[in-house]
C-alpha cells in the first residue's frame, strides 16, 4: 500500500528565522546603511576615474559663462540723458550704469524708470531701450522755487514742497525767495502766489515769515516789516504796495506796518535819537 506524500505548509526553522529577521527595524536600517555606503564608494571611484573629464567640463562651463557676460556687457553702446542739468545728469548716468552691471539684456525699462523717479530732483522719467544697445532717458526736472530755513539748514524746495537739496549756507541761493517759520514749507503754493502779487517789489524783500501757522510777515531789506492779515490778504497787499511806492525818505522812520486789522492799520515808528528830540522841542518852542 502506497502512502501519499504531502508537502508540509509550515516553513522550515531556518526560513522562519530569516523571515522574522527581515521584519525587524534594526535589520532594515543596517541594510540601508550598507547600501548607502556602497553607493558613496562607487560614486567616488567613478569621479576619480573621470577627474580629467570633469575638469574639462567645468572649464568649458566657466568659459561660456564669461563669454556670455562679456557679450551682454558690451552690448550697452550708449547712455543718453535729456532734460536734466548737471549734476543730475551725471547722477542718472551712474544709476543706469549700476543697473546695467549684468548687461543690456538684464535691463527692464519700467524698473529703470521707477529707480530714476526715486531721485528727488526728477518729477517724471521716460526710458527707452533701443535695439542697438543704447539707453535713452528723458526726464522732467523739478524746478527750484524757494529756500526754507529749517533747523539751521537751508532746504531748496520745488513748487510742491519737495526737498531738492539741503545746504548749510544761503550763499549761492539768494536768487530764490527765503522762507522761515514753523511748517512754512507746507504753504509753498500760497507763498508763490504772494510773490506773484508783490511783483517787482520782490527784489526788495529780505525774507517771508509764516507766523502762527496762519498768516505772513514780509521782512524788507530796509528793515521794514509788513504784518499781513490772515483774511483779506489781497487788500493787505494793496496797502503794502502803496507804502512801497513811496520814497525811501518817507519809509525810513517806519519800523513796521501792522495790517492784521486791515480797517485800522498800525504804523510803528523808530525812536528818534535824543538830539533829534531836543531839536524838535526847540523848533516847537521857537514857533
Amino acid at each position: 500500500m502506497k502512502f501519499l506524500k504531502f508537502n508540509d505548509p509550515a516553513p522550515s526553522r531556518l526560513a522562519y528565522k530569516i523571515n522574522r529577521l527581515l521584519y525587524r527595524f534594526w535589520f532594515k536600517l543596517l541594510l540601508m546603511i550598507v547600501f548607502l555606503a556602497s553607493s558613496v564608494l562607487l560614486a567616488k571611484k567613478v569621479v576619480y576615474q573621470n577627474v580629467d573629464l570633469n575638469a574639462e567640463i567645468r572649464f568649458l562651463t566657466e568659459e561660456s559663462s564669461s563669454l556670455y557676460k562679456g557679450l551682454t556687457e558690451l552690448s550697452i553702446s550708449k547712455i543718453s540723458v535729456k532734460g536734466a542739468k548737471e549734476p543730475l545728469k551725471k547722477e542718472i548716468i551712474i544709476l543706469v550704469q549700476n543697473a546695467a552691471t549684468e548687461g543690456f539684456s538684464a535691463l527692464k525699462a519700467q524698473a529703470l524708470r521707477e529707480k530714476i523717479q526715486e531721485i528727488n530732483k526728477v518729477e517724471k522719467a521716460f526710458v527707452k531701450l533701443s535695439t542697438d544697445g543704447s539707453v535713452i532717458v528723458e526726464v522732467i526736472q523739478r524746478k527750484e522755487a524757494a529756500v526754507f530755513f529749517n533747523n539751521h539748514l537751508y532746504e531748496v524746495l520745488d513748487s510742491n514742497g519737495v526737498i531738492l537739496s539741503i545746504n548749510q549756507h544761503y550763499q549761492g541761493l539768494s536768487s530764490l525767495p527765503l522762507l522761515v517759520g514753523k511748517d512754512g514749507q507746507k504753504n509753498i503754493n500760497e507763498l508763490l502766489s504772494l510773490i506773484n502779487e508783490i511783483g517787482s517789489f520782490q527784489s526788495e524783500v529780505l525774507y517771508y515769515e509764516w507766523v502762527g501757522e496762519r498768516r505772513w510777515n514780509i521782512h524788507m531789506k530796509n528793515d521794514l516789516v509788513f504784518k499781513l492779515p490772515e483774511n483779506n490778504l489781497n487788500k493787505g497787499l494793496e496797502v503794502m504796495r502803496m507804502f512801497l511806492n513811496e520814497t525811501d525818505t518817507l519809509l525810513k522812520p517806519i519800523v513796521s506796518v501792522d495790517l492784521r486789522n486791515i480797517d485800522k492799520p498800525i504804523i510803528k515808528l523808530r525812536e528818534a535819537p535824543p538830539e533829534q528830540h531836543i531839536s524838535k522841542k526847540a523848533e516847537r518852542l521857537a514857533g
